[in-house]
């Protein structure tokens, strides 16, 4: 294995306070929805699903984010936040 690979696979981990090892992750939610909400309401088009709304307060309650979701076909292609 090259160094260079070594390197790359190598940043994927971290060492957590207690010396054990765990692997490093990103939080995709913490860019597209608020910390608070307290519902989601989902809605499809067909069998793709097209919209996912957060909410606070249930689910209605008062929307704090939205996600649409685009398709070619069936494969989903984008996610829009409004």
């Amino acid at each position: 294995m090259s160094t260079h690979r070594q390197d790359r696979e190598y940043t994927k981990f971290v060492e957590t306070s207690d010396g054990e090892t765990a692997i490093r992750t990103l939080g995709l939610n913490q860019n597209l929805v608020p910390e608070e909400y307290d519902a989601i309401n989902l809605t499809y088009t067909g069998s793709n699903l097209t919209s996912v709304e957060y909410l606070t307060g249930g689910t209605g309650g008062t929307a704090v984010a939205t996600l649409a979701l685009g398709y070619s076909g069936s494969t989903l292609t984008s996610v829009a936040k409004t």
